[in-house]
């Protein structure tokens, strides 16, 4: 998991997604600022009792795809504040019983893939598991991939919004850059989240409960130690870049497609610049 989250840390990518973005317009559409609508678009959103998503994540380094980063994943959204989400196979297939099927599976790649579930549900504000996490175990991805935080968070970051031109018919797109710094602080935040997650210190006593020797989750701390050091110099060496869109369905005004590119780079070796980038989208539909 430390090895991913290095990999998320510079990130971001699906270079079949990058092809379909386009190119960016006036700020003004239906006689209102572009960053009114996105309120509105919001607004509808959370009076919605629920709807069904259907997402894809991947990462590109140095523009060449990483296989083992691509994850492909469904779920849907109930009562306002639940939120289950399921891993999708490489064939578009759940595993399982984990949930019913989509009607519109994302093109999926191959090889092999862990399978994950999770429910969160939104208590005091914040996204929390209802499930209890097994001790020394990795985190759950599809937590940082929950649609409806995604879309929540937008009201409040620093950001500039903008529509697209040329859009297809009976829809929007809204462009939504975050500043540099809203940029750095928002993927320092989720990365400090996720490493929090996996750190040994916080299970060394469900670790020691389990047989697990007492030198073994020495050396694990030690090993997030040294890991939580070098992301953080890797943060503050690098250059991040994020940029929303968000497809509208015009006639209801509700999200029909929301797609996240952070782009990050920094300084590698020998002087080389890295680029990667760590591309997310989902897709919305049967709306209740």
């Amino acid at each position: 998991m430390v090895k991913l989250l290095l990999s998320r840390a510079g990130i971001l990518s699906l270079v079949l997604l990058i092809c379909l973005i386009p190119v960016s317009g006036c700020g003004v559409m239906n006689d209102r600022p572009a960053d009114e609508d996105l309120s509105l678009v919001l607004a509808g959103m959370d009076g919605s009792d629920g709807v069904s998503f259907e997402g894809a994540a991947a990462l590109l380094v140095g523009g060449k795809a990483v296989p083992e980063s691509s994850l492909y994943y469904g779920g849907k959204v109930a009562d306002h504040n639940k939120v289950s989400l399921y891993s999708l196979l490489p064939d578009g297939s759940q595993p399982g019983t984990a949930a019913g099927s989509a009607p519109h599976p994302l093109e999926q790649g191959s090889g092999d893939v862990p399978v994950y579930y999770t429910r969160l549900v939104k208590e005091d504000g914040e996204w929390k598991a209802q499930q209890a996490a097994q001790p020394l175990q990795e985190s759950n991805p599809l937590e940082a991939l929950n649609p409806l935080r995604q879309l929540e968070e937008l009201e409040g970051l620093e950001k500039t919004v903008t529509e697209e031109a040329g859009s297809a018919r009976g829809t929007r797109v809204l462009r939504i850059e975050l500043t540099p710094e809203e940029a750095r602080s928002q993927l320092s935040a989720e990365l400090e989240r996720e490493m929090q997650a996996i750190r040994p210190a916080s299970q060394v006593a469900a670790g020691t409960a389990a047989g697990k020797p007492a030198k073994e989750l020495e050396a694990r701390a030690a090993l997030w130690e040294q890991k939580q050091a070098e992301l953080q110099q890797r943060l503050k060496q690098a250059s991040i870049r994020t940029v929303y869109y968000l497809k509208v369905d015009a006639k209801r005004n509700l999200p029909a497609r929301l797609t996240c590119n952070r782009t990050t780079t920094s300084p590698g070796r020998a002087g080389v610049v890295t680029e990667e980038t760590y591309i997310t989208q989902v897709d919305f539909y049967g709306y209740q």
